[in-house]
């Protein structure tokens, strides 16, 4: 039990390094701060479609931006009042929403979504991208479906706000409030994580991600507090600094929770990549033991030649003789592997697999996990090859 909870969190330490690392490799800074870029062009048409949008259930105009401003407020929490008197101006010309002027606010929330889609498949290793208009008709579905989301938010908003005021129970309100944040987050990853991921890795993406976002909040402010002078550098454009620092923050942290999604979806393969590299240790060997571990006697079957076959094997302890035709082949040691072959091109297997000793332990590695491991690592693709190449002209030897 003690060893079962110990491999969860060194996992957990595993996959969260991890995505410090490849949040580095994937350049996601520059990401971030294309998003935070594009944002700017599309945050006051994002909340004229939601003034619009509110206007079916509100009648108030003061009513809607009472709304808008308790939204706003949780994912821009200093200086709003800037945008929101923007917006407030062009929402009262009744001319702003006719067919052409809504359909030009969606448009000028495209590049935003084609940038934040494109990260999405950046970090998730995709290669298949859906046709032009198939992603634009997607943007359109997921600006709508956001539209909903920040709807339904503002109306809970309210709902919490009159709570805490009810009940005076801060701690209940901030509860409700990280609650409802990681759920409309876990929403967006949802819709636009380009691959099947289990709901548990998005929950833990969004709770990341919503933790993050607390944390800072109360540090900035302190920021603010503590250096009041520091406006002077910046002029009148202070609070547009303090606005493209804050969302160029949330990008950020929202691509960060997106890695952390990715690594939990290919933890094997985390794991698996230690057997191809200078770093496998004992230890490691001890965890691939009992995840993917498979042990036989001496003399035991491993597995026959034509059999059907979709895994590799990588010999862990012990050591495995391989005979093709009653000819021994080789007798493969600690940190070799085999198999391979069927497991690539779903061939039967070419040679018969036999334990040499007892205490053999072997990692079975599923097709799934070897794809991805090649995929995503070239080093190891390319001494897999070489490796395969140098097998190739040892059997042609032996068998000439």
């Amino acid at each position: 039990m003690f060893s079962v909870i110990k491999d969860k969190i060194s996992t957990a330490c595993t996959v969260l390094w991890q995505s410090v690392k490849s949040f580095i490799k994937n350049d996601n800074s520059s990401a971030a701060a294309s998003l935070a870029y594009y944002s700017l062009f599309a945050l006051i048409p994002l909340l004229l479609l939601l003034f619009f949008a509110l206007s079916f259930f509100i009648t108030s105009s003061k009513a809607i931006m009472q709304r808008i401003t308790i939204l706003i407020s949780q994912f821009i929490p200093y200086y709003s009042d800037t945008i929101l008197n923007e917006v407030y101006t062009l929402a009262r010309h009744k001319g702003i929403w006719g067919v052409v002027s809504i359909g030009v606010l969606l448009w000028a929330l495209m590049p935003l979504m084609g940038t934040l889609r494109t990260a999405f498949y950046n970090i998730f290793k995709v290669e298949e991208r859906p046709p032009f208009l198939k992603t634009k008709l997607l943007d359109i579905v997921v600006i709508l479906l956001t539209l909903s989301f920040l709807v339904a938010v503002s109306f809970s908003n309210v709902v919490f706000k009159k709570f805490l005021v009810l009940g005076d129970s801060t701690l209940l309100y901030n509860i409700a409030s990280y609650c409802l944040t990681a759920a409309v987050i876990s929403i967006f990853y949802l819709v636009f994580i380009p691959a099947k991921v289990p709901f548990c890795y998005i929950f833990a993406g969004s709770a990341l991600t919503t933790l993050l976002w607390g944390i800072i909040r109360p540090v900035f402010g302190l920021f603010l507090s503590y250096n009041p002078q520091y406006g002077i550098t910046f002029g009148s454009l202070k609070a547009l600094f303090i606005i493209i620092i804050w969302i160029y923050y949330s990008f950020s942290v929202l691509l960060f929770g997106t890695e952390l999604i990715a690594n939990l979806r290919r933890k094997d393969v985390l794991l698996l990549r230690g057997l191809f590299d200078e770093t496998h240790t004992d230890r490691r060997t001890q965890r691939l033991k009992r995840k993917f571990g498979r042990d036989y006697r001496a003399g035991e079957v491993i597995f026959e030649e034509g059999e059907k076959g979709s895994e590799m094997f990588y010999i862990l302890s012990g050591s495995v003789r391989l005979i093709k035709k009653d000819q021994t082949l080789r007798v493969m040691q600690k940190g070799e592997y085999f198999g391979e072959m069927a497991l690539l091109i779903g061939t039967p297997r070419t040679t018969s697999a036999l334990a040499e000793e007892d205490n053999t332990s072997l990692a079975v590695i599923a097709p799934e996990n070897f794809e991805a491991l090649l995929r995503e690592e070239p080093k190891i693709a390319i001494s897999f090859l070489k490796e395969l190449a140098h097998r190739l002209k040892k059997t042609n030897e032996i068998l000439q």
